[in-house]
């Protein structure tokens, strides 16, 4: 195996167990302190406000320090290092205060690791093969996510809820070890190569929302995503309505996670031959007929058969939003821009729509809460469309 193809596999594994440690965790946490800790759901919501609130400062924060420094592979040991410490510590937690910092904590540190990692992925492949191949090791993070969420599950069924704890740190911990084994981004670009000097944070955002495709970019996934996380998020309340219970429930998640893997293998086939807006427009067809299946069927074997749609959908629309961010922004910002893009589709997005849909929800039905989510997903496949002069030249990508 040639060195390259050695670090190319270090990126997958890398992938896995960020995604391994982030299903452990962010798939039992709520039960866990509903179930065996019996906090009330009021707190609950609290705690997730809470950590998804330090989430989006995470991103923002890793990702300019990042651009700064030169350097991912630092932060990604550092913050997995800190994450393993601190999901550890969990258990050991009694009140109310302490939980709260934690969740918090866990939030900074575990988000921002995602898109620091895509970014990583991408500026390897740039500089040493194909960015579009950048699918084929992403799609091992969806094989992570799926399996480790299934075996977490026996795991606390076979021996206790503290397992979810323990799988959590382990993968942490073996990220880590993974991530430092990598070469770091490359280091010997003059620093005053743009024309001046290094830019502050508020200069780094400035230029980003200076930037008309950045912009356009960060509108669809913003309208797309609250649509998509809204119902993802409340998908356990869609599948009890329409009659199924908790084996639908895991196996919807198992279906929709399985079905991204083969999308992002497509992906670098595709990304060559087709434009990445027209690839997330591909994406945003498919999110739309699972909405338009599930609102005229209303069983909850469409809600699970569907979360294919939505597996493939999300597998095609992250490779090539990867692609597109990277070919509008300059390369001292790049990491920046993919992780305020993270924080708008995966923070600001469950900030809004938690509170839309369950106002939606309480004031009509979970029905009606997917209608609205079809409606934002529609407008963002709209500006897809008719996006075409935002698109980036085959030069410029």
């Amino acid at each position: 195996m040639s060195p390259i193809s050695h670090i190319f596999l270090k990126f997958r594994a890398a992938h896995y167990l960020y995604w391994a440690m982030s299903s452990a965790f962010l798939g039992y946490w709520v039960l866990y302190f509903q179930d065996e800790r019996k906090i009330p759901g009021s707190e609950i919501g609290w705690m997730m406000s809470i950590y998804v609130s330090a989430a989006l400062m995470g991103q923002y924060v890793f990702g300019f320090v990042s651009d700064k420094l030169r350097s991912i592979r630092v932060l990604i040991v550092t913050a997995a290092l800190l994450f393993a410490a601190a999901v550890a510590a969990m258990p050991l937690q009694t009140s109310t205060l302490g939980i709260r910092m934690t969740m918090a904590l866990l939030g900074f540190l575990q988000q921002p690791i995602g898109p620091m990692l895509d970014s990583w992925t991408l500026k390897y492949l740039r500089d040493h093969s194909d960015p579009n191949q950048f699918g084929r090791i992403r799609s091992f993070g969806s094989l992570g996510w799926a399996t480790v969420a299934l075996l977490t599950a026996y795991l606390i069924l076979m021996v206790s809820w503290n397992m979810f704890f323990h799988v959590a740190t382990l993968a942490a911990v073996l990220l880590s070890a993974v991530a430092i084994t990598i070469p770091d981004m490359a280091t010997n670009r003059d620093p005053e190569s743009s024309g001046g000097p290094s830019l502050t944070m508020r200069q780094s955002i400035a230029r980003l929302f200076r930037n008309p495709g950045y912009l356009y970019i960060l509108a669809v996934v913003f309208l797309m995503y609250l649509g998509v996380q809204t119902t993802f998020n409340f998908q356990s309340l869609l599948i009890k309505e329409t009659g199924g219970g908790v084996a639908e429930l895991g196996w919807t998640f198992f279906f929709g996670v399985m079905c991204e893997m083969p999308a992002m293998f497509l992906s670098a086939w595709l990304l060559p031959r087709i434009s990445a807006r027209k690839l997330m427009t591909i994406a945003g067809v498919l999110y739309m007929l699972r909405y338009g299946l599930i609102i005229y069927f209303q069983t909850s074997w469409i809600v699970m058969l569907t979360a294919c749609l939505e597996g493939l959908a999300f597998g095609l629309l992250l490779s090539s939003l990867r692609s597109y961010v990277f070919s509008v922004v300059d390369q001292e910002i790049q990491t920046s821009a993919m992780t305020i893009v993270d924080a708008t589709f995966l923070s600001l997005t469950v900030i809004v729509g938690g509170v839309l849909g369950g106002w939606l929800i309480e004031q009509f039905s979970v029905l009606h809460m997917v209608a609205a989510c079809a409606i934002s997903s529609g407008a963002a496949l709209v500006l897809l469309l008719v996006g075409g002069q935002w698109e980036p030249s085959k030069t410029e990508a």
